[in-house]
């Protein structure tokens, strides 16, 4: 939806489907799922390193105290506990309780297409990546993200990444260096009525090159043009290319937290 002003119904319709969309992603995904009293909880036992299929969601608001026995008694046999609050008042009023607990807290904006950018010339520029090509770039990505992380838990987020990405029979585009290697990626995820910019990474050597926006303005577009009711994407609400979307068009609607402890080391 672009090009018109936002009423707050029109962004509370908005967030509804940015968050239905992210919601359906982890429950079509993830082995077992469970209502539990203000939200639910996804397990996937054969990834139980992928946070995200292990997780669980608070959709309403919750004592601080009641969401933490919650992912007690689910997460039970995880070396973690992880929980994702996409209410965006709760999250507020939880997330000095689980920092003073000693949590990790994130914070996620959720960003939508406000004004349709311009389509970019991308004519020997921009390269359909396959799928194995994607899972190397993005396995540096979480390699870079989580340094230390093992093989394993490397091999389950690319199986995890396989699984989502032909979920929604997403488009990923990328930049290729002089020897034919992806330096660069954004997916685009689409349907009758959203389209989902998301993954967006440069490995390190080809940054600074404005391969980011390049690609995020093209998958936009594109996505935009198919004439979805709604184009989002999904920033962290710490790191600057939120900034970067918000000069191509997208606007912040809400955020999402992500609060995890560790319980002990995973090898």
């Amino acid at each position: 939806m672009t090009g018109a002003v936002w009423t707050p119904e029109t962004e509370a319709l908005l967030l509804g489907r940015m968050l239905e969309q992210l919601r359906r992603s982890v429950r079509t995904l993830a082995d077992e799922v469970r209502p539990v009293g203000p939200g639910w909880v996804a397990r996937t036992h054969a990834l139980p390193t992928v946070w995200t299929l292990n997780q669980l969601r608070i959709c309403e608001p919750v004592e601080f105290t009641a969401a933490v026995a919650l992912a007690d008694e689910y997460q039970g046999g995880l070396p973690y506990r992880h929980i994702v609050v996409d209410h965006d008042v709760a999250g507020q009023d939880l997330e000095a309780a689980f920092v003073a607990d000693g949590w990790r807290a994130e914070r996620e904006v959720l960003m939508a297409l406000a004004e349709r950018p311009d389509a970019p010339d991308v004519q020997n520029t921009i390269s359909m990546l396959t799928e194995t090509q994607a899972l190397a770039l993005t396995r540096r990505w979480m390699a870079e993200d989580h340094p230390g992380i093992s093989a394993d838990s490397l091999d389950q987020l690319d199986e995890y990444a396989r699984r989502e990405g032909r979920r929604w029979n997403e488009r990923r585009f990328g930049i290729l260096d002089d020897d034919g290697v992806a330096v660069a990626v954004t997916k685009l995820r689409t349907d009758p009525m959203t389209a989902w910019v998301e993954d967006v990474y440069t490995a390190p050597e080809a940054r600074r090159r404005g391969y980011a926006r390049l690609l995020v303005t093209h998958a936009s577009a594109l996505g935009a043009a198919a004439n979805p009711e709604l184009t989002f994407i999904v920033a962290d609400d710490n790191d600057w290319p939120k900034d970067l979307y918000a000069r191509i068009g997208f606007r912040p609607i809400a955020r999402t937290r992500t609060f995890h402890r560790d319980d002990r080391p995973v090898d």
